[in-house]
């Protein structure tokens, strides 16, 4: 059932006679006064600064013609109580009407106006209907009026619907230029009016519907919003130095699924959605995030959580709801909440927070959602419970310091891969065991000391001096390191949900606290 047909039915219900569709494309309205026309006797529609206006669709057409005298109805957007009164005339004395209204602001005659004409019963008789079309209707409407009125969310476009789109331009152009089927995927979120002008934008300055064009434009709009950063990672798991077990847990549970989607349905799994990283800071969750995008093909958002949290008074919930609708909107997407504890955190009784709280947890459990939700946290144990209920996370997984193995390969990644360090003479081996205990963030800054000693010495090259005067200047506790690993352990133990992997982890933990021990003593 699509949008149009939903009204239909809940209009018929008598639900309401109030209709609020939520969309911030401007060619909705039109489409849907063009579908309904023949169904009402009149139409009438309100939109900013040109006023009230009767409205007629001819020949898939819609004309605009002024009514109630120029001088009540030029005011515009000034003159919404003006429209408003009238309209209550033509209700009163009227059948089959249809007001629609577009608006992005709030007024309290419109409050009023809504209030009134939902709750009357010869409205609902006379079979007149009142439509609101606005981006943001908690900016619009208060709650009250909300919840009497029927509130229909507009996708912004549908595979079917972009393809459409595409095929007329195309057509338009006498099929001088084609579009890979790929586009109608990767444009998924933008609506129609953001779709036709970007792919009109695309022609004439690349003389093609360019796949970069659309990426470009759909991530800008993205940044615009304030509430998520956006991403295309440059490197994948060839970044990723060591974590072999998390890699090839990582391979075999997510990647390999999202690869073969038919087979994977044929066995009845679905893609997971939630994954959780935990482990001490500068372990690499993050990276290890970044390049399981890369590896699936997907965007790669983060929540910015300063721009989230607001001092005012329902603002933060807003802004959450705003970030999980555009996420929504484009996915299949990665959406990276780091500390994700300070939403979900045991304890909390702000009343702020706790709706927030609330607002993940719907939406983690939310079986329609099509993002991957990458949640990372350095203090699994202030989560509270429900948010580590089965159903929220499909895998909890730890993220532990880089054993022997993986401190080589985040050296190479870091010298050879990421950047590319000019060196002579150095004695890899020697570094990979003297960074016992090191975390792959102090690994990667171990390789910049190097290389800024270097150039401090005069040379366009790092030696293995400069690693060793670079190794002297950190001051790493090995005692403490080693709490630190026993702690993650245990912690490992009580939340990590897959046994195969927490036992391939814990043969290979235990034994390096072994050696670190004997080496200590």
């Amino acid at each position: 059932m699509n949008w149009i047909e939903e009204y239909r039915v809940k209009r018929k219900s008598q639900f309401s006679t109030v209709t609020i569709f939520q969309t911030r494309d401007p060619k909705r309205l039109q489409e849907f006064v063009k579908s309904v026309s023949q169904e009402y006797a009149e139409i009438y529609g309100y939109i900013p600064w040109r006023g009230l206006m009767r409205i007629r669709v001819s020949k898939n057409a819609m004309i605009y013609e002024k009514t109630g005298g120029s001088s009540i109805f030029s005011q515009g957007a000034r003159g919404i109580e003006a429209a408003l009164d009238y309209m209550d005339d033509v209700f009163l004395r009227g059948q089959s009407i249809l007001f629609v209204i577009q608006t992005h602001t709030r007024s309290d005659a419109l409050t009023q106006a809504l209030r009134t004409w939902m709750f009357d019963d010869d409205i609902y008789f006379r079979n007149n209907s009142i439509c609101v079309f606005t981006e943001n209707p908690e900016q619009v409407l208060d709650d009250e009026t909300l919840k009497y009125a029927i509130l229909i969310k507009i996708p912004p476009s549908t595979e079917e619907e972009r393809r459409r789109i595409l095929d007329e331009i195309v057509a338009s152009f006498g099929n001088k230029f084609s579009y890979d089927e790929k586009i109608v995927k990767i444009t998924a979120g933008m609506t129609l009016h953001e779709l036709e002008s970007v792919a009109l934008e695309s022609i004439y300055r690349y003389r093609k519907i360019d796949e970069r064009a659309l990426i470009k434009f759909k991530y800008d709009m993205i940044r615009k919003a304030g509430i998520l950063d956006v991403e295309e990672p440059e490197f994948g798991f060839e970044a990723v130095g060591g974590y072999e077990i998390l890699k090839e847990f990582i391979i075999e549970n997510i990647i390999n699924i999202f690869s073969a989607p038919e087979k994977a349905q044929r066995l009845g799994l679905r893609p997971p959605r939630g994954i959780l990283f935990f482990g001490p800071p500068g372990t690499g969750k993050t990276l290890i995030a970044r390049a399981m995008a890369k590896e699936l093909g997907l965007p790669f958002l983060r929540l910015r959580t300063e721009s989230i949290v607001s001092m005012w008074y329902g603002e933060t919930e807003k802004n959450l709801a705003r970030a999980i609708n555009l996420a929504e909107e484009i996915a299949p997407c990665v959406v990276f909440i780091d500390e994700i504890d300070r939403f979900g955190r045991r304890g909390y009784e702000h009343e702020t927070t706790r709706r927030v709280f609330s607002m993940l947890l719907e939406w983690l459990g939310d079986m329609r959602r099509k993002s991957i939700i990458l949640g990372t946290t350095n203090k699994p144990q202030h989560l509270d419970d429900a948010f580590i209920r089965v159903g929220r996370f499909d895998y909890i997984i730890p993220v532990l310091l880089p054993d022997e193995a993986a401190r080589r390969q985040i050296l190479e990644v870091h010298t050879k891969v990421v950047r590319k360090v000019p060196m002579k003479d150095v004695d890899f081996e020697g570094i990979v065991k003297k960074t016992e205990m090191f975390n792959g963030a102090e690994i990667e800054e171990l390789v910049l000391r190097a290389a800024r000693n270097a150039l401090r010495n005069g040379r366009d090259f790092v030696t293995n001096e400069d690693f060793e005067e670079a190794l002297a200047s950190f001051s790493i506790n090995p005692a403490e390191r080693e709490k630190v690993i026993e702690e993650y352990l245990s912690l490992s133990e009580i939340y990590c949900n897959d046994s195969k992997f927490l036992k391939k982890l814990s043969r290979s933990v235990i034994s390096r606290v072994e050696a670190l021990k004997r080496e200590i003593d």
